[in-house]
């Protein structure tokens, strides 16, 4: 009998919570039933998906982070790479109160990838690059 080595994740959905900053993304990792990984990258949509389609191949990669500083350039990447990604507005995220006392940037991410997991969350209105860019010369 032979092993199969290759890692295949076909069918099954992988839910991606990202706490964003200027220099830094806090990222939770989650399957339909457990946490696969939490850990700290650089802020490139394309780093992340070159870490989804490694560890996870073939898998339905859905990603979601707060609405804030950092505008919809994310968006546009990471649904540019295939990955069904959400924007939320902070308020709208369903908070527990011990989350809000232990306060940390992989605590917001897992947060945010629960809730995206157990289909709490709403995206908000994501303009394209064309409506930002023509919303800026009027």
């Amino acid at each position: 009998m032979k092993q199969r080595k290759e890692l295949d994740f076909k069918g099954q959905n992988i839910y991606v919570g990202i706490d964003v900053h200027l220099k830094s993304w806090s990222v939770t990792v989650l399957s339909e039933t457990s946490v696969m990984k939490k850990f700290s990258q650089s802020p490139e949509p394309e780093a992340l998906y070159k870490f989804l389609i490694t560890n996870y191949p073939g898998a339905d990669y859905h990603s979601v982070y707060e609405a804030g500083f950092c505008g919809f350039w994310i968006h546009e990447r990471l649904t540019g790479l295939g990955i069904n990604n959400i924007v939320v507005n902070p308020a709208d995220v369903p908070t527990k109160s011990s989350e809000k006392l232990r306060k940390t940037d992989s605590i917001d991410s897992g947060k945010l990838a629960r809730s995206l997991r157990a289909k709490e969350l709403k995206g908000i209105y994501t303009p394209d690059g064309i409506s930002l860019e023509m919303r800026s010369t009027i």
